[in-house]
């Protein structure tokens, strides 16, 4: 499970590119992809879930990228 910049909101708009809610009224930030122990249909980038950005666990890291 990898943290995402993205708030959480709904709709979801999707795309290539797709931007997040500038905010998210309960302070929830993305992940994505699912814990190794998860069920198959819980995994895949396509997968996402809300956390509060102050929450910690061995199965939660972060994936560092480049624009160009």
């Amino acid at each position: 499970v990898e943290w995402c910049w993205d708030w959480y909101g709904t709709p979801y708009a999707g795309g290539s590119d797709p931007r997040g809610p500038a905010s998210s009224p309960y302070g929830y930030r993305v992940l994505r992809d699912g814990f190794w122990d998860n069920d198959a249909s819980l995994m895949g980038c396509a997968y996402r879930f809300t956390l509060n950005p102050n929450y910690a666990d061995l199965n939660i890291g972060f994936r560092c990228v480049r624009g160009h």
